[in-house]
């Protein structure tokens, strides 16, 4: 062994526990014959001298020592570093040993150093195209072993080949990120008995690719380096999309400095916190790659948008936090302890000022709002995020739609988005219903009341007609038409006020639009498009805020200027004869059978119907004097 071996050292200790070990003398003797093999020239006995070594190394026994497989790759090293190595025996090795090399790395001990040091020379005296694709096969190989140590060993080697590629960059990222993301993506989805540390250390290997590509850029100019930033961009928000699918505690306490350096690929490569939280920055980098040919390179980026609404959830808590602090409520402390708990000044420093104004910029345009507000319906709806990552989206969502900007916006304001907002609001429901702590849940409704209050009002009766129609849970119906009921009382003082302030000359009369639609809601409800009377013992939340919201149209409309204009003769007829006539012997059946039974089940639905009886008798109070009148 060369004494220039920075594991000669320990090498020696091993060498003296193993030098028995039937399997290291094996591949010292199959070495031995590799190198006499290619002095010769004989093709054939070289060939041959390759797969003996590569049958040496494959792994042999998952049980077997840790220090025996440190030894054999030690023998390994030793014979590649050895001055006199033959370099045509070293590329026949580099075509057949990484894996064999990796797979070995991948146990205890030093054999993970000792693997990456193999690889590292063969990437510096091998041909490093020649490299990429004989790792990138690798990389697809399954494995009986520790499979996240195995490919952050090849991950390492893989960005220790791209520092060396001197031409055609582009081309050739394009080959290796693929397989990089899809074997992240397939190792995080696994369970790690290590406690999440061997994902540790496969999402620092996969830094290590962003800094080969980084150094790649600093190399190009104009289009071509546009690309590479494009492409670069993209492999970060995909990453931080992985990291922050993980469910193991320990990639949420120890990847918070991990995450910050791809996110510093974010602002070399010309991102921004104002276009990752609109989604403008990710269509500029995807259009600049939307090429016929990068059809399938772009899929390989699926979760980039879920990223770009991510990355502020690293930086956010820390804003959060300064400013918490100026208010003496360090409790907030415990906040961050739960997800990216490696928070440091280095991180504020870095990226908070940038993200608070970024927020800034975005509460003050609607616009920008819209755009941005949709950007978390990715996250929100998927299965793959854990609970605390959609709890700090929800707490995001919330700062970017505060109190202050949840005012009325202009109604002649164009509202391109409503399909978006409701696909978004959609995601915000099933936070809603299936989050985990009530808290959340009632963040998850605040945050939803705060997305609907700011589209035009024009277009949110049919963003919450349709949320209603939608809905397959009696709560969540009964919330979304107490919401509605809410605007109608808001039109309705609104109205007043401009009635007062024109001197009751202009709104005389008029019928409010959102009361007048708001009927066709309260009829889905208590006569249901499949016929009969609405399901009282599963229904009846939802029945009693369909009839407050007929009792409040119903007085609204025996009241000022516009008493009598919402029901005409037809209408008030329907509504008594139809809606509530067949509801009232309904409900005193359903209670009269439950009192007879007496069980603690029944009580607390006699509990529920109480109030829809007492709602239904006013409505029909009112509806009769209305046909009297």
């Amino acid at each position: 062994m060369a004494s220039g071996d920075p594991f000669a050292a320990a090498g020696d200790v091993a060498a003296a526990s193993y030098s028995s070990s039937p399997t290291p003398t094996r591949l010292r003797e199959a070495l031995a014959a590799l190198s006499e093999a290619f002095e010769s020239g004989d093709t054939a006995c070289s060939d041959a001298a390759v797969a003996a070594v590569s049958e040496v190394l494959s792994p042999y026994d998952a049980d077997a020592d840790a220090l025996v497989s440190e030894q054999m790759l030690r023998e390994v090293h030793a014979f590649l570093s050895c001055p006199s190595s033959n370099q045509m025996a070293i590329d026949a090795l580099s075509l057949e040993l990484p894996k064999s090399v990796a797979e070995l790395g991948a146990r205890m001990g030093n054999c993970r150093d000792i693997a990456k040091t193999i690889l590292e020379f063969f990437a510096l005296n091998c041909n490093p195209r020649d490299m990429l694709s004989i790792l990138c096969e690798a990389l697809d190989t399954p494995v009986t072993l520790d499979g996240t140590a195995y490919l952050a060993i090849l991950l390492h080697g893989l960005a220790r080949v791209l520092m060396l590629i001197q031409r055609r960059h582009i081309e050739q990222v394009k080959v290796v990120l693929p397989a990089v993301l899809r074997v992240i993506r397939t190792a995080i989805s696994e369970p790690d008995v290590e406690h999440g540390m061997t994902a540790v250390d496969l999402f620092n290997s996969a830094l290590g690719i962003g800094i080969a590509i980084q150094e790649m850029c600093k190399t190009m100019v104009n289009h071509r380096k546009e690309e590479l930033c494009s492409i670069l961009g993209l492999y970060a928000l995909q990453i931080i999309a992985l990291v922050s699918e993980s469910t193991h505690q320990n990639i949420l306490h120890t990847c918070g400095s991990v995450v910050l350096h791809y996110s510093k690929f974010l602002t070399f490569c010309g991102f921004t916190y104002l276009g990752l939280l609109t989604g403008n920055d990710v269509t500029s980098a995807t259009n600049k790659l939307s090429k016929e040919e990068d059809d399938d390179f772009l899929d390989c980026f699926s979760f980039a948008v879920d990223g770009a609404s991510l990355v502020g959830l690293i930086i956010f808590p820390i804003t959060q936090l300064l400013l918490l602090f100026r208010c003496c409520l360090v409790t907030f402390l415990s906040y961050l302890t739960v997800m990216w708990t490696s928070v440091h000044d280095d991180m504020s420093k870095y990226a908070g000022a940038e993200l608070e104004s970024a927020l800034k910029q975005v509460q003050d345009d609607y616009i920008m709002k819209w755009k941005s507000i949709n950007t978390f319906r990715y996250v929100l709806s998927s299965v793959n995020y854990p609970w605390i990552i959609k709890s700090h989206s929800i707490d995001l969502l919330l700062t970017l739609v505060d109190d202050k900007c949840s005012e009325e916006t202009n109604s002649h304001v164009d509202f391109p988005y409503s399909t978006q907002f409701f696909a978004t609001l959609k995601a915000i429901e099933r936070v809603m219903i299936t989050a985990p702590d009530a808290l959340m849940r009632k963040k998850a409704f605040a945050a939803l009341k705060r997305v609907i209050s700011v589209v035009p009002s024009a277009q949110r009766f049919d963003i919450l007609q349709a949320l209603i129609t939608s809905s397959m849970f009696p709560s969540l119906t009964a919330i979304l038409l107490d919401l509605v009921k809410n605007e109608v009382l808001r039109e309705s003082r609104q109205t007043d006020q401009d009635c007062i302030e024109s001197d009751r000359s202009q709104d005389a009369g008029v019928s409010p639009p959102w009361a007048s639609r708001a009927l066709e809601l309260v009829e889905l409800i208590l006569r249901p498009p499949e016929g009969g009377s609405p399901c009282l013992r599963d229904h009846s939340e939802q029945v009693l805020s369909a009839l407050n919201l007929l009792r409040l149209i119903l007085i609204m409309d025996s009241r000022g200027s516009r008493a009598a204009k919402l029901f005409q003769d037809e209408t008030i007829r329907k509504v008594y004869t139809e809606w509530l006539i067949p509801l009232r012997p309904t409900v005193a059946g359903i209670l009269s059978e439950l009192e007879k039974d007496g069980s603690k089940d029944t009580n607390q639905i006699i509990c529920l119907l109480n109030p829809v009886q007492l709602v239904l008798q006013r409505c029909t109070e009112l509806v009769e004097e209305k046909m009297k009148g």
